[in-house]
């Protein structure tokens, strides 16, 4: 009986241990997968996709486990991509490619329908029924519209009847292009939001604020021109009922720009912190572009209705505590310089076209005898022209470009130099049936840069020079400009034992002379020739080279000369004359001075031996 039991506890020990193995290797395959799949991005060929829209997608994914590279290498592995789309259908089944080694992997399915519901794609790759890889991976709002569920929040009203009326109160589409209303706020509670139900009011009163999402399309204009760094298209809100305010967080950003088979693109833009002026329904749109010249030139204007807009009304009763609307001072127009060229990098002594483009910011208001003028500093002066310009006329957000020659003087500091342009003129306020003053001034900045005059001088060296020495060579140069140089530095080169010697010199001021000193040793004799560089910066920062050429003669001072017979010859002559030859001394006071010191040692050490006798012997005797 016992041992029934222990068999029984034993069995139910090992089946809760398999268990909790297989449930452990599940949650950790589960995290080991989200840890090994990295950088996980996709592109969808249709932007944005519905229920029922076919796309072909594109992803691109890095994996980290060496395994898992390897096990993907296989010629059996097959890909599923699921999820929020269906590829089960006869043009998708089996309609995808896989690449990549090394870590980095894309997976293309062609032909992937989407369900219209979630915004998940699924990836699962198995191999022989075995799952090597799987991982999701979500898609951006803008690029897919989820089908609604039949009456989400219950009913649309109240008591569960729908007002059939109520399809007319949403954001409108577009007379000329497609369009979309995100969001509507009045200042920081949003009353619509297209993805709250909640938020389900979609009127638009004055001084409302609205996110809107826009496409439209521009004809016989290349991406590449939209997207680019140096973009040459810009989207303005200048006009209708809706205007950017300033100081805001308001923005124009073009989200996707995609080209279209007849020569063109289409733009997908997203207008944050639009502000409606109370003033019709109207949401337009100036795409401006500019030619080779840079001249700026209108490319094509678009215009939508909004349908939930209500235009403000003013109220008028005859109670004195509020104000009289009609007689309401209106808003003064400012004018201010909106943009000016100068051409490029100014030199001084150099003259050149400036010009300033003025613009009119009132939405409603012209300004009338306008008086401009220009206040140059010291380091420049006019050209053949007033510094005073006379302007009948600006209307409402006008523009006006003004051209003048303007003259840097030779003596001009290498730095920005401020303009002074001021505005005065004229408005006619039809609430108050007045005509009123007002002036404006801008400072506008144009840097000027010195003409770089850093020379070398010349070299010092010997004309000769010798074998096994060391060579002086001394570099001299001058700053001419009237702007400093820096960082400089010498090197110099040739035919030597110690070329690229380097020395870092500093800076170096205007008119300053300076030196480089150079030792060096020849590798031979002859001639020796080489050449100093020396770099700098110049005040615009870019690094310029100057160079020399140098040379002299080595020559071995020992060569050619004689020296006579050689070391260890005698002249026999020299053995005859008995004045040349030293006079031999005695030799016996030596040999008498060692016979003393080996007598010497000798006597030390019998002494030595006696004395050990004599020690040795009264030892005995005890």
């Amino acid at each position: 009986m016992k041992t029934k039991v222990i068999k029984r506890v034993v069995a139910l020990a090992l089946a809760a241990l398999i268990l909790l193995g297989t449930l452990g290797y599940f949650f950790s395959m589960v995290g080991y997968a989200a840890e090994v799949v990295s950088d996980i991005s996709y592109q969808l060929s249709k932007r944005p996709v519905s229920e029922g829209n076919a796309t072909n997608i594109k992803l691109t994914f890095k994996v980290s486990d060496t395994t898992i590279q390897n096990n993907l290498k296989s010629n059996t592995k097959k890909v599923l991509v699921k999820g929020c789309f269906d590829t089960t259908k006869n043009d998708a089944k089996d309609a995808w490619t896989f690449s990549g080694d090394n870590g980095s992997y894309s997976i293309e399915q062609q032909n992937a329908v989407y369900s219209g519901k979630g915004k998940n794609i699924e990836v699962e790759i198995t191999d022989g029924g075995t799952t090597i890889l799987k991982f999701t991976k979500d898609m951006d709002a803008n690029d897919y519209n989820e089908t609604p569920s039949e009456n989400p929040g219950g009913d649309n009203k109240p008591g569960g009847d729908e007002d059939p009326g109520d399809e007319d109160n949403k954001p409108s589409l577009t007379t000329n292009m497609s369009y979309t209303i995100k969001k509507i706020s009045r200042g920081s509670t949003v009353t619509y939001d297209s993805n709250d139900p909640k938020k389900d009011d979609p009127t638009i009163a004055r001084n409302y604020y609205v996110d809107a999402l826009v496409q439209f399309p521009i004809p016989n204009a290349a991406k590449a021109d939209i997207v680019s760094g140096d973009a040459k298209v810009k989207i303005l809100v200048d006009r209708g009922s809706f205007r950017f305010q300033s100081g805001t967080d308001s923005s124009i950003h073009i989200d996707r720009v995609v080209e279209t088979s007849e020569g063109g693109v289409i733009c997908y833009v997203t207008l944050k912190g639009l502000r409606y002026t109370g003033t019709g329904n109207t949401l337009a749109f100036t795409v401006q572009s500019k030619d080779d010249k840079a001249e700026p030139y209108i490319y094509q204007q678009f215009s939508a209705e909004v349908s939930s807009c209500e235009p403000y009304v003013p109220k008028h009763d005859n109670d004195d505590d509020d104000p009289d609307d009609s007689r309401m001072e209106m808003a003064t127009p400012y004018v201010i310089v909106n943009n000016y060229n100068y051409g490029g990098t100014i030199t001084a002594g150099d003259t050149f076209p400036l010009s300033i483009t003025l613009f009119n910011t009132s939405k409603s208001l012209d300004v009338q005898n306008m008086m401009v003028t220009i206040t140059m500093p010291e380091a420049f002066m006019l050209t053949s022209s007033s510094n005073t310009f006379y302007i009948e006329d600006l209307e409402s957000e006008g523009m006006v470009t003004k051209t003048m020659n303007v003259t840097a003087k030779a003596n001009a500091a290498p730095q920005s130099h401020n303009i002074e342009v001021s505005m005065k003129y004229q408005y006619v306020d039809d609430h108050l049936n007045s005509r009123r003053d007002n002036t404006t001034q801008e400072t506008i900045s144009i840097p000027v840069v010195q003409v770089d005059r850093f020379q070398v001088t010349g070299v010092d060296v010997s004309a000769e020079s010798y074998v096994g020495e060391e060579a002086s060579i001394t570099v001299n140069f001058v700053n001419k400009g009237r702007s400093d140089v820096y960082n400089l530095s010498a090197e110099i080169s040739g035919d030597i034992q110690n070329p690229g010697q380097q020395q870092n010199l500093g800076n170096l001021t205007s008119g300053s002379t300076g030196t480089a000193d150079f030792y060096v040793m020849p590798n031979g004799e002859g001639m020796c020739s080489g050449e100093i560089k020396i770099t700098y910066e110049d005040t615009n920062m870019e690094e310029k080279e100057a160079t020399i050429q140098w040379s002299t003669n080595v020559v071995d001072p020992m060569a050619g000369m004689d020296f006579g017979p050689g070391i260890g010859d005698v002249d026999p002559g020299m053995m005859e004359d008995p004045g040349l030859m030293e006079e031999e001394k005695p030799s016996w006071p030596f040999i008498a001075g060692g016979v003393g010191a080996g007598a010497l040692v000798v006597g030390l050490l019998v002494w030595r031996h006696i004395k050990k006798k004599r020690s040795e012997a009264a030892d005995a005797d005890l």
